[in-house]
């Protein structure tokens, strides 16, 4: 039988730090909650722009024409507008 070799040992490279280095800030779960809210106001923020263009142009559009069609034939007969 034909008997493979064990593996060579892997040469390891030590690390060493060259210099003074800061430690990395440690980000807590109010530093997570302040940034999620920055993005979800940016997004409310554009949905109420969006929501407010949309309407003022429904008020727009429809402002002066007639809702019904008893409008539209000229009687007066709408009691909820009265």
């Amino acid at each position: 039988m034909n008997q493979s070799a064990p593996p060579e040992a892997i040469a390891v490279t030590p690390v060493y730090r060259t210099g003074a280095q800061e430690p990395t800030r440690e980000v807590s779960m109010i530093d997570v909650t302040v940034s999620a809210f920055h993005l979800t106001g940016l997004i409310m923020a554009g949905a109420l722009l969006a929501g407010l263009l949309v309407g003022a142009t429904y008020v727009w559009f429809r402002k002066g024409r007639a809702v019904t069609t008893i409008e539209a034939r000229g009687n007066n007969h709408n009691f909820l507008r009265e």
